[in-house]
């Protein structure tokens, strides 16, 4: 069973990440200067794997009594030289630090010339025969930033490509080495990523700026809807955020190991790095026309508007989620990235609050690690614009872009303009949504009708359940034989301060009702009750393989041990144990994978009947017809009937000669011949907090 495509589930909604912070020596945390500028010349060498750099950095000090200032350098640079001022400096080099002495009291420029053989990888950089991915917080010196405009002067092999952040100002062909010059003339929160290489370039002018895509000649025919749909974006964001503020926009085609596996793409300042993953994956939810919507409101959220680390989730991740489902919608095209209640990873953000490990949306985090808080950030904006309106909603995010463009917002701040613009207090949303943690469960009960008339009256309750207290709208729908009638409630605080858990509702049909829905659109974020599928396996975790040892156990081993080599790579943690050495506590895992039939695995023939779909001899049996074809796998995941909110997972190759392909189905069960899905099925799961007959 190929796991290529199953170990990068974990990308699923983690598509970007700002890397608001520093992969070598912590930041230096005194702010007695700030960075306003950098003007670096850069010479790679790839054949050598050398790097040549000088940065004149230009330094504001805040301090006025500091005699010192200490940058960040990454410590596998040589610093040749330090000038301050056009003088030679005095100073001191530590392993990640350079602390410079006497220093004016004013602003002044330090110059550094640094140079590394870089025969090694770091998470983020990299100097290869084909290509260069260099993070600025790992090349440039580093300090507390302000930084207003930056140049980069590139070197590179005649045959390469540079892309920076800016314009281009310049491109020339000198002795064998092409000099390109990037300039950017706007403040940003962060430089991001210098990109060259071997690259095949495609352009469009654009009907907001101009659009490049930079892309492996093997991946070079997407160029043309690339840049379409970047531009159909651009053009959208344009309009109802505010304009575009760079000089151009590109989108650069990067390696897969680059800013590690939880990472799909990489916004910064005019530039976007999407992953060759993005290209060639089969998992239509990571392809790169689902992701690029996110990765283009990224320019506004916060590359525009800025922000403290501890808001991402909310202000960065959440509104580019959003965004892009506002985009989708003005397209009429919405996808299944864009939904909230039948998303892929919905299944796994309840059952991570229901065992506690649910953080505040508002926090300090690494957020490659935790793609369930994109979908909750986005779930809370869903009902945000639920309690403004749709205009309201989208005249806010045009202020908020508008008032706060090149400056860095508070979620107070955030918080006041939604107050302003709506004439409410929100104080109860943000502290219970953004601020705290947890979701709240909800049930529906004692919906009665009577006929008044020609009306029919529905009354029924709606409680929220548990100690928990939660303040939250939620629509009722009495649903008719011809349509659906909603009527919303409120449960919690009310304006007194006094707190109902338990409300009425109260609702007028033209028909006799059949059944009362809580939420019908699925705006709000609750607990409810939803089917296992094999998608849920996105979100890495802790797991047991069990082989089967009655019949072809060399070849189930295999497919276990292969199984468990790709998913570690994505952050899984297997254990391997043959059927005869299991245990309760084993079962009791909260991923359990069984592999073999009935009649190879002792454990599978014992816990089958938990199973819908059983086998017969070597028989798949579905709809009471039985299957079979040694070319053919059938794959079905449960809740594990040991352990809450737990999986078990049953892989059962029909013989030995199946080659199959656990990909990110969106069901419950599938035959599958290699990749070809054959027959699948999602199961069916009733509600009965959330859907209620009428009597």
């Amino acid at each position: 069973m190929n796991f290529e495509l199953l170990k990068r589930l974990s990308q699923l909604l983690a598509t970007s990440f700002l890397f608001l912070f520093t992969s070598f020596a912590q930041e230096v945390e005194k702010k007695d200067f700030e960075i306003t500028s950098h003007k670096v010349r850069i010479q790679l060498f790839p054949s050598s794997q050398e790097i040549i750099c000088s940065d004149t950095v230009t330094v504001r000090i805040l301090n006025r009594k500091a005699e010192s200032i200490e940058f960040g350098l990454a410590p596998f640079f040589k610093l040749k030289e330090v000038w301050l001022n056009g003088e030679d400096a005095d100073y001191e080099r530590t392993k990640g630090e350079v602390k410079v002495e006497d220093i004016p009291d004013t602003v002044f420029d330090v110059v550094f010339d640094y140079e590394a053989r870089m025969n090694f990888r770091t998470e983020y950089s990299n100097l290869g025969s084909e290509r260069a991915v260099l993070r600025d917080e790992e090349i440039l010196p580093r300090g507390n930033r302000n930084v207003k405009n930056a140049r980069f002067t590139i070197e590179v092999p005649s045959d390469w490509q540079a892309v920076a952040p800016g314009k281009l100002m310049s491109q020339d062909s000198v002795g064998g080495v092409n000099v390109f010059v990037w300039e950017l003339n706007q403040p940003v929160p962060m430089l991001g990523w210098i990109c060259a290489g071997k690259f095949k370039q495609e352009k469009k002018e654009g009907s907001v700026a101009p659009i490049s895509t930079f892309l492996f000649e093997e991946d070079s025919a997407h160029a043309a809807r690339i840049l379409s749909l970047t531009d159909s974006v651009l053009k959208y964001y344009n309009r109802i955020f505010s304009p575009y503020r760079f000089p151009k926009l590109s989108i650069v085609e990067v390696e897969n190991w680059v800013a590690g596996k939880a990472v799909l793409a990489i916004a910064t300042p005019s530039m976007i790095l999407v992953k060759k993953l993005a290209f060639e994956t089969e998992d239509e939810f990571n392809k790169y026309p689902m992701i690029l919507p996110h990765e283009v409101a990224h320019q506004w959220w916060p590359i525009t508007v800025f922000i403290e680390d501890k808001d991402a989730a909310f202000l960065s991740e959440g509104m580019c989620e959003y965004s892009a489902r506002l985009f989708s919608e003005s397209c009429g095209k919405m996808t299944v990235r864009d939904s909230l209640v039948n998303h892929p990873l919905l299944r796994s953000l309840i059952t991570r609050s229901l065992k506690g490990l649910d953080i505040p949306l508002q926090q300090r985090a690494d957020l490659r690690a935790m793609p369930t808080h994109y979908l909750k950030a986005s779930f809370v904006h869903n009902m945000l614009r639920n309690l403004l309106g749709d205009s309201l909603f989208v005249e806010m995010l045009h202020q908020y872009a508008k008032r706060f463009s090149e400056k860095t917002v508070t979620m107070e701040e955030f918080q006041n303009l939604v107050e302003e613009l709506s004439g409410k207090k929100f104080d109860w949303f943000f502290e219970q949504w953004v601020k705290g943690k947890g979701i709240p469960r909800m049930k529906i009960y004692n919906a009665k009708a009577t006929q008044k008339e020609n009306k029919w009256q529905t009354k029924g309750r709606v409680r929220i359940v548990g100690y928990d207290k939660f303040t939250t709208f939620v629509d009722v729908g009495i649903e008719t034989p011809s349509e659906t009638v909603k009527t919303r409630v409120w449960l919690g605080a009310d304006s007194g301060g006094n707190y109902k858990n338990d409300v009425g509702f109260e609702t007028l049909t033209n028909e006799k009702p059949t059944f009362a829905r809580l939420d019908p659109n699925g705006d709000v974020l609750k607990f409810r009750k939803l089917p296992v599928r094999l998608g849920d396996l996105r979100e890495p975790s802790d797991g047991v393989m069990i082989v089967g040892t009655l019949s072809n156990t060399e070849y189930l081993m295999q497919r276990a041990q292969h199984d468990s080599t790709e998913m570690d790579i994505a952050g899984w943690s297997f254990t391997i144990k043959a059927d005869t050495a299991i245990s309760l506590a084993d079962l009791q895992n909260d991923r359990v994978f069984l592999y073999g039939k009935p009649n190879e695995n002792s454990v599978v023939a014992e816990q089958m009947q938990k199973f819908p779909h059983q086998f017969n001899g070597d028989s798949i049996v579905i709809n009471h017809e039985a299957t079979f074809d040694s070319s053919l796998t059938f794959i079905q995941a449960i809740e594990n009937p040991y352990i809450v909110n737990g999986i078990m997972c049953w892989i059962a190759p029909l013989s030995h000669k199946a080659e199959p392909e656990l990909m990110p189905y969106d069901h419950s069960w599938i035959l599958v011949r290699g990749k070809e899905e054959i027959v699948s099925g999602t199961w069916e799961v009733k509600d009965e907090e959330v859907v209620v007959e009428v009597k």
